[in-house]
C-alpha cells in the first residue's frame, strides 16, 4: 500500500470510528434521556366514572429539559385528577438532585393532588417536612382519601426498605374496604404480601425495569439477580402490570438511573393510570 493509499485508510478508519461513536451517543442519550408514557387500564365496579392518575418514580433527581420542563409537559399532557409518587426521587447524599426533586414536586403540587411514599433514598425526615410544607401529602404509614368528582378513592402509603418473610400489612391497616376504591403506594415491591393486603391497585418503582432489557432475554438485573428469567420459571415482578384476582400490580421502571446513567430499551416513563367502570 502506497504512503498516500495508508494516509486515506486511517483517515477512513477514524472516520468510521467517530460516526459509530456518534451514533453510540445519540442512542445512548434517546434511550436514556428521553420520555415515554405507559398507559394502564383498571376496570372496577367501584368506581362510577373515569379517573385518570399519574403515577412518578425513581427520578434520583435527573433533569428533563431545563428546570424539568419536559417532564411537567408530559404529566400536564396527561390531565391527571392526581399524581402518585413511589419515592427514590433523588439519591441519598445528592444535595442538588435534593433540590431538583423538592422544586419538581412542589410545582406539581401548586396544580394538582400529589401523593408520595419515601423510598429508600428520599426518606429522611427534613425532605420530607420540606414536601408537606409544599403541600404534598406524605404517606408514611398513613392513609388519605383522594376525591375526584363523586368519587373517593382511599390511599394507603409505607416506606419499607426491606420485608420479613411474615410481613402483613394487615398488622398495621384493616383490610381494604369492599365498597371503594383503594390503592397502595409502596417504593419496593413485595408481590406476595401486597396480593395478600388487597387493594385494589398497588403502584411501586424501585426495579427501574431492570434499566437494561434485551430481546428474549428480558431485565438484565431485579433485585440482585442478573437475568432473572434465565434463572427458572418463577415470576419476575420487573416493571408493567400484574393481576392477581380482584387485585392489581404496577411497577414503574421509573425516570432516572443508579447508580449508573444507562437504559437500553427501557426508556425513562411517565406512567398513565385509567381507572374506569367495570362494562
Amino acid at each position: 500500500m502506497t504512503k498516500g493509499g495508508k494516509r486515506g485508510f486511517r483517515l477512513r478508519w477514524w472516520m468510521g470510528a467517530l460516526l459509530a461513536f456518534l451514533l453510540l451517543l445519540a442512542l445512548w442519550w434517546q434511550q436514556t434521556c428521553t420520555l415515554v408514557t405507559t398507559e394502564a387500564t383498571i376496570e372496577s365496579g367501584k368506581v362510577s366514572a373515569p379517573v385518570t392518575l399519574v403515577q412518578l418514580s425513581d427520578l434520583h433527581g435527573a433533569s428533563f429539559g431545563r428546570d424539568n420542563r419536559a417532564l411537567l409537559a408530559r404529566v400536564k399532557r396527561q390531565e391527571p385528577d392526581a399524581v402518585l409518587v413511589t419515592g427514590d426521587m433523588y439519591t441519598r447524599g445528592d444535595e442538588k438532585g435534593r433540590a431538583t426533586a423538592l422544586s419538581l414536586l412542589g410545582e406539581l403540587a401548586g396544580q394538582y393532588p400529589v401523593y408520595f411514599a419515601p423510598g429508600e433514598h428520599d426518606g429522611e425526615e427534613g425532605f420530607l417536612a420540606a414536601l408537606r410544607q409544599q403541600g404534598v401529602t406524605v404517606l408514611d404509614y398513613e392513609t388519605a382519601e383522594l376525591t375526584v368528582g363523586e368519587e373517593t378513592i382511599l390511599l394507603y402509603g409505607i416506606d419499607n426498605q426491606s420485608y420479613t418473610g411474615t410481613f402483613d400489612l394487615h398488622n398495621a391497616f384493616p383490610s381494604p374496604p369492599e365498597d371503594r376504591f383503594s390503592i397502595l403506594l409502596a417504593h419496593i415491591p413485595n408481590p406476595r404480601a401486597f396480593f395478600s393486603f388487597g387493594a385494589d391497585l398497588t403502584l411501586c418503582g424501585d426495579t427501574h425495569g431492570g434499566q437494561v432489557r434485551l430481546p428474549l432475554l428480558g431485565p438484565a438485573q431485579v433485585d440482585g439477580q442478573w437475568f432473572p428469567r434465565l434463572q427458572g420459571s418463577r415470576p419476575i415482578y420487573d416493571k408493567g402490570l400484574y393481576t392477581k384476582g380482584e387485585t392489581n400490580l404496577f411497577i414503574s421502571s421509573g425516570l432516572g438511573n443508579y447508580p449508573l446513567p444507562l437504559r437500553l430499551f427501557n426508556r425513562p416513563e411517565v406512567v398513565r393510570i385509567t381507572i374506569r367502570p367495570a362494562a
